[in-house]
């Protein structure tokens, strides 16, 4: 798409946020349903549709504003610098949210709260990992 004025690297790196938001609350809902139908998980009192609609878009905005600081300032190794870390942090996210105690009186709820965290650690974890840089570097061909 043209543009009549020259846009920002911050406003380029924030669309980029906003779309992988967008996608990663289809993932994460589609996630939610399927976990849902398969466990017959019924609490929704911490993580519902609403929760998961603000936290993702929130996750991912945050994400693209930490990806175009180390851009700003390291250029393509600022990249691999924040794909290392995210990586890292994703993965300790998820052994965390795999020890998640028994909030439970039943013991398949239990299992089920863990996998629900668990899923949503690795999927958001994995979208800020490679999709937000993806989709910045294919930034012109996308917008």
């Amino acid at each position: 798409m043209e543009y009549t004025y020259q846009q920002t690297t911050l406003s380029k790196h924030l669309s980029v946020g906003v779309l992988a938001g967008y996608l990663l609350t289809i993932f994460n809902l589609f996630y939610d349903f399927l976990l849902r139908s398969l466990t017959n998980f019924t609490y929704s009192e911490i993580v519902n549709v609403s929760s998961i609609i603000f936290s993702s878009m929130l996750f991912m905005i945050i994400a693209s504003l930490i990806y175009h600081f180390l851009f700003v300032n390291f250029k393509m190794a600022g990249a691999a610098i924040y794909m290392i870390g995210f990586g890292v942090l994703t993965i300790f996210l998820f052994i965390a949210a795999s020890h998640i105690g028994n909030k439970f009186a039943i013991p398949i709820y239990n299992d089920a709260f863990r996998m629900q965290f668990m899923g949503y650690a690795g999927i958001t974890g994995g979208f800020a990992t490679l999709v937000i840089p993806f989709i910045s570097r294919a930034f012109k061909y996308i917008f």
